[in-house]
């Protein structure tokens, strides 16, 4: 699949290909975005800054600096003290949102789902956004691949902007629907090689050009690049919230017998005989990665959940709303 959203999607159209169940907006539309890093910007946010901005709500004094707003300076303890100290005040404002969606190749993989984790990574971008826009903080959404980062979707405020979020996100949806006939795995990219999540974000324009949370939708198959990535992002101002999605196949295979498995992401082949031994090492694999990303997340300081693609929304969003670092009501 091309790293591109159509524009001619319908407002209605892209509405029931994100939501099928229209009840879970009403839900999303009560919950806001943990508070996490924010940044001092023009528009005033519903929750109070841990940072110091321009508000009248007086915080603390300071030594005054070449350079302050010299209007800042109390003159009556300038009067007292002899020496120059500037006000400073609590600021409400903003948070910003940066929603990056995988959409490499071993993304569009459904295994047992009724959609791909594509799809419903983008179904999960909807609602994060959407519960950002209806608290008054901004929203980027940015699409990667194996090797590069994709379009973006410019920062969008206020529950007006819904409407191109959601087309933004349902045109991705649609093209996914179209690339991959459902769901099966999409084969008709060449060979990439080895997978490095490095490579897309370490593009030019590819990171957060402002403070804030950075929520990041992947199945996390890459070969390496996963932890400097979330270094990267920690350094630019970012509090990571890691949603790492896998379909019900990938969680619990159902195989069996001799068989020939393909890795999506390389292209490269390998014959198995599946037995139930194999099975448990298997599983016992994937819970020891999980253990791998929650270790390695909570020792950068970013926020790790992981959600199997055959939950429902509503499952997920509950699941998002014990995490911290990610919904609130």
């Amino acid at each position: 699949m091309k790293l591109q959203a159509s524009s001619a999607i319908t407002a209605e159209a892209a509405l029931k290909l994100l939501f099928p169940d229209l009840s879970v907006l009403a839900l999303a539309e009560r919950l806001r975005l943990s508070s996490g890093n924010r940044i001092r910007g023009t528009m005033a946010g519903k929750r109070r800054s841990v940072t110091l901005g321009g508000s009248q709500e007086f915080a603390d004094y300071r030594p005054y600096s070449p350079g302050d707003d010299t209007r800042r300076i109390d003159w009556n303890v300038y009067g007292r003290t002899g020496r120059a100290y500037v006000r400073q005040y609590w600021d409400e404002q903003e948070l910003h949102a940066h929603l990056y969606v995988d959409a490499s190749r071993s993304m569009s993989f459904a295994g047992g789902s009724a959609v791909s984790k594509l799809q419903y990574a983008l179904r999960l971008a909807a609602l994060v956004g959407f519960a950002a826009l209806a608290g008054d903080d901004r929203v980027t959404v940015r699409a990667f691949d194996e090797q590069t980062m994709g379009m973006e979707l410019p920062a969008l405020q206020g529950r007006p902007a819904f409407t191109k979020l959601y087309r933004f996100l349902a045109g991705m949806f649609a093209e996914e629907s179209r690339s991959s006939g459902g769901g099966a795995t999409r084969s008709d990219r060449p060979d990439v090689g080895a997978s490095d999540l490095t490579l897309p974000f370490g593009m030019p324009g590819a990171l957060p050009r402002r403070a804030g949370v950075t929520w990041l939708f992947t199945d996390a198959m890459f070969e390496s690049g996963l932890r400097e990535t979330l270094l990267t992002l920690s350094s630019t101002g970012q509090q990571v919230v890691f949603v790492h999605l896998l379909s019900p196949e990938e969680v619990d295979p159902s195989l069996s017998g001799e068989l020939k498995l393909v890795d999506s992401e390389l292209g490269t082949g390998k014959e198995v005989a599946i037995s139930e031994k194999l099975l448990r090492e298997y599983r016992a694999s994937v819970r020891a990665y999980q253990e791998q990303l929650t270790a390695t997340c909570a020792e950068l300081g970013a926020s790790y959940v992981f959600l199997e693609t055959g939950m429902s929304m509503t499952e997920a969003l509950q699941r998002l709303l014990a995490l911290p670092g990610g919904l609130k009501k």
